[in-house]
């Protein structure tokens, strides 16, 4: 971009919510290219065409604009919304929890993988708020388990079951390049969350050695 079309950019009056969100875009956008480390809030706002200043009014910080970047585009609120109003059979009630977080880990699984590769830098700089989505998922899932523990569905610590299957669907998420030629990793969606459902639910040991 040459100056004057920076220039008028900069200069466009936008909303504190339009400015924030193109500064979000910005740090997403960067992170994903350079990482956390090699990322400057002066190239942040380069590209989000607004002044160091500016951003720095928005959000304080380099640790600050990205604690709020991976809260902003990793929510979990429609996931806890549509838990909260499931009442089903638990094979088809874990089948919408699965395909949501499916979704919900395709659409930020850039922000995932940079998470994962600097998780000293979470640890070191804004590890209680990078969380929060995870912790908020888990919550979600959990609450889920715990009434299907009460009703007598399924049994063990709600916190744990939620751990162990918000696993499986992650890891079908994450393992794709590693097993490029799996029917779980690149088949159709369902039907591999149905089998992890099946696992997860009845587990693999067949009946005669149940008590082997």
């Amino acid at each position: 971009m040459i100056e004057s079309e920076k220039a008028a950019e900069t200069s466009k009056p936008t909303s504190p919510e339009e400015t924030r969100e193109r500064i979000l875009a910005a740090t997403r956008e960067l992170i994903g290219r350079k990482g956390k480390r090699g990322t400057t809030t002066r190239e942040i706002a380069e590209i989000a065409g607004v002044n160091e200043a500016t951003l720095f009014r928005h959000f304080g910080s380099k640790s600050g604009v990205i604690a709020e970047c991976v809260q902003h585009y990793c929510y979990a609120t429609e996931l806890a919304a549509r838990v909260a109003a499931l009442n089903g059979p638990i094979e088809d009630d874990l089948l919408v929890v699965a395909r949501i977080m499916n979704d919900r880990i395709l659409a930020v699984i850039d922000i995932i993988r940079w998470s994962l590769v600097e998780g000293e830098y979470e640890e070191d700089v804004f590890a209680e708020t990078a969380w929060r989505p995870q912790q908020a998922t888990h919550e979600a899932v959990e609450a889920f388990f715990r009434a299907r523990v009460a009703a007598g569905e399924v049994r063990g610590d709600p916190a744990k079951l939620a751990l162990t299957f918000m696993g499986l669907v992650f890891m079908r998420i994450l393992a794709r390049h590693k097993f490029p030629n799996s029917e779980l990793h690149h088949g159709d969606t369902d039907v591999a969350l149905r089998f992890f459902i099946d696992v997860f639910l009845n587990g693999v040991r067949s009946p005669q050695h149940e008590h082997a």
